[in-house]
Formats: structure tokens, C-alpha cells, sequence
């Protein structure tokens, strides 16, 4: 069944954070907002509740951010100057270096995800300049797109570096890194940080081209729909959008759909068509997670968002497997089909079936990192156990026992691979069906 991947924020925060536990499979802190004081309390907390629940940090990349304090009005077909480490009253102050430009001929640049459109006059000089298309009033801290952007490698290897650094007391489980260019900076990051799990978020052009090498490196990809679509264009986003998870699935990595998958669900208590037509568009690509940002961050109405997205996941998911099977040519024939349970000390034979569209996958392993980063995967049970020397067997059974619920949940058959002389490249050399009433 697809997860879900919920925002906690000022409404869902302290005494709520039960109910989010309940609800989410994983929580996400947006360190974009509020102070590293409010996200350490929330952690221990969550913590406390669920030890075992994933929390995710999504940390502040290179994109530039408004540093208004206060909001301002814009009016349409006013002119306005974007800078960074500029002191003139009449500009807007910017957090970060304005990008390099990969195209010449960009005729529009947006705030706020694509929100508010600006026809675009120049970038140069440190300075961004433009047109507003609309009247609207600027927020603090939103962010800029501008299509075509390219940051500096070194510039977000020191932003992260540094906010990793900031934050290294905070207990926290993935990483979340903005406007991913290159696999580059994710091979720097998991050398330092071999614990953590890198989620890459494709959201520019050039993230986009070089998604392949982006994907093979990152523990899991994060498809942010409204950067991605405010910097290459919304004619684009769905054909990218389905490049990227056809990308994803190939290698069996875990996929997480970003930005306003509910906003209609913010001040309604029923969504909107066009959302849960754009929901079922996801789950029909089998994604991981569905993430909730302002939903449950800031919308007064988060608990029933999350009330109808987990009851509407069970809904679409509720059927029951059924299948039999004879031989070991049919398993080989229809194994993407079944139920699987792996053990695997490594996970060099998890790696072998992970792209495979199974209907659930349960993972044995002695590998710790594996182990939290399959569990990204919306198909996957995985845990860290130590195999024995011995009586392999009997320890094959009962941990099979423990988790028989967890097996045969919707089946009275599953598949069990085993590897029981694990080395690198190996093959699978024990394939067995496990009947529910063996157990």
C-alpha cells in the first residue's frame, strides 16, 4: 500500500503528534521554518511516541528565498529587483546567490512555487529583474524559480555541509536535499553521513537531465512537483514526472510525490476531482509515499486530511491475494506476482527483486542501512536481525513465526528466498512456499 508521508507544522505539533503517528507511515520537519529549537522538541517527542518511526529533515538548499519580514503588496505591472547582499531599500532581499541561467531566451520567472508569475527582464549584476503579471501580496521567506537555473555544486555542498553540521544533535533518519543537479554531491554527503538516508529532490532542468546518475545514487528520489513545475514549465511536468518514476522503478528505487497533492483539502472537508483523480494517477504508478506539506503543517483541517488519504489508501488496496503454485517454473514464471520473503545478509539478492512489481516484499537482513532504506519502498517490510553460524533453519522458522501476520496478511501462500551461502553477486540457492498454515 502507497505511505504516507505527512508535514507536522504549528497546527499538528505537540499534543497532536499522536494522532500524526497514527495516521503517517513517515513525518517530515521542513527546516525552511521555524527554529532548530521547535524541531528538536518535536523529534524527541516523536521519539518518544515511536522510536521507530521515520523522521525526515528537509533541509534549506540553494534556491533563493524573499528575507521580506513583513508582507508586501505587489501590484501588477510593477517593476521588481531581486538581490542578494544588497542594502537598497527598494530591492527585495534574497537568502541565497542568484543561479547562472542554461537558457537564454527565458521569458518568465515565478515566487512561490509558480503561484505569481513576473515577466522576466534580467539577470545580471547579482540582481534578478522583473515584471509582476497579477497583483499579489509577497509573504516572507518564499522562494524564487527561475527556468533554466543552474546552481553552484560547491555552494550547495557548503549549505548542506554546514546545515547538516547545525542540526547533528537533532535525531533524525533521511536526509532531504533540495534542487539536486548531479549524483556529486550525494556521494560526498554518504561518505561523511554513512547512517543517514539522501533523499534527492528533482526539481530543475538540469536535475531533471541528469536524473539517471541522480536516482542510482540517492536511497530515495522526491518528485517536487511545484519547483519542478514553476522552473521547467506545467506542459512539461507531466511528461517528466512519468520519465523520472519510470526511472525510479528500474532500479527498485522508492518514490515520493511532493506539493499539493490535497490542497483541496485544506478548507474542505471533501477534495476536489481534479485531486483525487491526480491521487489515483499516482497510485495507478504504485509510488511510495504521498507527502502532505501546509495539509497538515498549517491547514486547521489536517486531521481529516489525514483521515480520508489513510482510509482512501486502504480502500484502493483492499483486496485479497490469491493464487496457488506447483512448481518452481511457475514461481520463476509469475514471481513479480507474490508475496516474497527474502533473507538476505547483505542484500545483494534484495537488490535483484526490489525493481520487480511484487505485491509485497519481506526483508531479513544483517545489513542495518538496508534495512531502514527499504522500508522507503511502499511495498516493503524490512528488518535488522543477526543470522546465526547456526541452525539456520530453526532460525529461518521462527522469525517467519513472528512475523506471520505480517506475511500472510492477505495470502495463505508466500515465496521464500533465501541465500544460504551469501557472497557478493550471488544467486538465490533456496526458493521454498511457506503455507500459512505451516505457521
Amino acid at each position: 500500500m502507497t505511505k504516507i508521508l505527512a508535514t507536522i507544522g504549528p497546527v499538528s505539533d505537540n499534543k497532536n503528534l499522536k494522532y500524526l503517528l497514527d495516521k503517517c507511515d513517515m513525518v517530515r520537519l521542513n527546516m525552511s521554518h521555524n527554529s532548530l529549537n521547535w524541531h528538536d522538541k518535536n523529534v524527541n517527542k516523536i521519539k518518544k511516541i515511536n522510536s521507530n518511526k521515520y523522521i525526515l529533515v528537509d533541509i534549506p538548499g540553494a534556491k533563493p528565498r524573499t528575507l521580506n519580514d513583513n508582507s508586501i503588496e505587489i501590484k501588477k505591472g510593477q517593476k521588481v529587483i531581486f538581490a542578494y547582499n544588497n542594502k537598497n531599500k527598494k530591492i527585495i532581499p534574497i537568502s541565497n546567490p542568484l543561479p547562472k541561467l542554461s537558457y537564454k531566451n527565458v521569458k518568465t520567472f515565478s515566487i512561490s512555487d509558480g503561484s505569481y508569475l513576473f515577466k522576466f527582464l534580467s539577470l545580471k549584476n547579482k540582481k534578478l529583474t522583473g515584471i509582476s503579471l497579477q497583483d499579489f501580496t509577497l509573504l516572507p521567506k518564499k522562494g524564487l524559480n527561475i527556468p533554466y537555473s543552474v546552481y553552484s555544486d560547491n555552494f550547495q555542498s557548503k549549505i548542506y555541509t554546514k546545515f547538516i553540521k547545525k542540526i547533528s544533535n537533532i535525531k533524525f533518519d533521511c536526509i532531504g536535499l533540495s534542487f539536486v543537479q548531479s549524483s556529486k554531491i550525494i556521494k560526498i554527503l554518504k561518505k561523511k553521513y554513512k547512517s543517514k538516508m539522501f533523499i534527492s529532490k528533482i526539481e530543475n532542468y538540469l536535475g531533471y537531465i541528469n536524473r539517471k546518475e541522480i536516482i542510482n545514487e540517492s536511497d530515495a528520489i522526491m518528485i517536487d512537483r511545484g519547483d519542478l513545475a514553476a522552473e521547467i514549465g506545467n506542459e512539461k511536468l507531466t511528461e517528466f514526472t512519468a520519465n523520472i518514476i519510470q526511472d525510479c522503478k528500474k532500479i527498485g528505487k522508492p518514490i515520493i510525490i511532493a506539493t499539493e497533492n490535497l490542497n483541496s483539502l485544506i478548507n474542505n472537508f471533501t477534495p476536489s476531482k481534479s485531486d483525487i483523480l491526480s491521487l489515483d494517477y499516482f497510485l495507478s504508478k504504485k509510488v511510495d509515499y504521498i507527502m502532505l506539506s501546509d495539509e497538515t503543517a498549517t491547514s486547521n483541517n489536517w486531521k481529516n486530511t489525514l483521515k480520508w488519504l489513510k482510509n482512501y489508501l486502504v480502500l484502493k488496496t483492499k483486496k485479497k491475494v490469491t493464487y496457488k503454485l506447483n512448481n518452481i517454473f511457475e514461481i520463476a514464471k509469475n514471481i513479480s506476482n507474490h508475496v516474497l520473503v527474502i533473507f538476505s545478509k547483505k542484500g545483494f539478492v534484495y537488490k535483484k527483486f526490489s525493481s520487480n512489481n511484487y505485491v509485497n516484499l519481506i526483508l531479513f537482513t544483517e545489513n542495518k542501512l538496508l534495512s531502514k532504506v527499504a522500508n522507503l519502498k511502499h511495498n516493503v517490510e524490512s528488518f535488522f536481525l543477526k543470522f546465526p553460524k547456526k541452525n539456520l533453519d530453526k532460525f529461518l522458522y521462527e522469525n517467519i513465526r513472528k512475523k506471520k501476520k505480517i506475511i500472510f496478511k492477505n495470502t495463505d501462500q508466500a515465496i521464500l528466498i533465501n541465500v544460504t551461502f551469501p557472497r557478493k553477486n550471488s544467486r538465490a540457492n533456496t526458493i521454498i512456499i511457506l503455507s500459512k498454515k505451516d505457521f
